[in-house]
């Protein structure tokens, strides 16, 4: 017997899902079919975004089939693809935003500013490869 993939039951998804990073999980199923695409959604990966070890190129695809009007939570790491912080459109939904790897707070700042009417939780870590002496 053959079992196929689109017959395997929501459970079983649900489970491969748990051990899939955010970008894993929205690069391999995201349009898979409708019925990973609304797994997807239930399960958060478009709600809590974590992009945090995200190399450009892939951040710019996945950029493009992100729910921008969906996302509460975002994690970046400004180290992996220094333009990152650079690429958001305004997300009128995030709450929580946490940023690693910060070489410019100026970047940080406004991209904070922009979303300060929603915003609740603000992490930043700057990278110890920029520190001062």
């Amino acid at each position: 017997m053959v079992t196929v993939f689109n017959d395997l039951p929501d459970l079983s998804l649900i489970e491969i899902f748990s051990y899939l990073s955010c970008e894993d999980a929205l690069w391999c199923f995201n349009n898979f079919n409708i019925r990973l695409t609304k797994l997807l959604i239930e399960r958060g990966f478009y709600c809590h975004v974590n992009l945090s070890s995200t190399r450009y190129h892939r951040f710019k695809t996945l950029l493009s089939l992100l729910r921008f009007n969906e996302i509460q939570s975002l994690i970046i790491d400004c180290y992996s693809s220094p333009l990152q912080l650079k690429s958001w459109p305004y997300l009128p939904h995030l709450r929580i935003l946490k940023v690693k790897g910060v070489r410019d707070f100026v970047d940080v700042y406004n991209f904070v500013r922009q979303h300060a009417t929603t915003l609740i939780y603000l992490t930043v870590e700057s990278s110890r490869y920029f520190e001062t002496p």
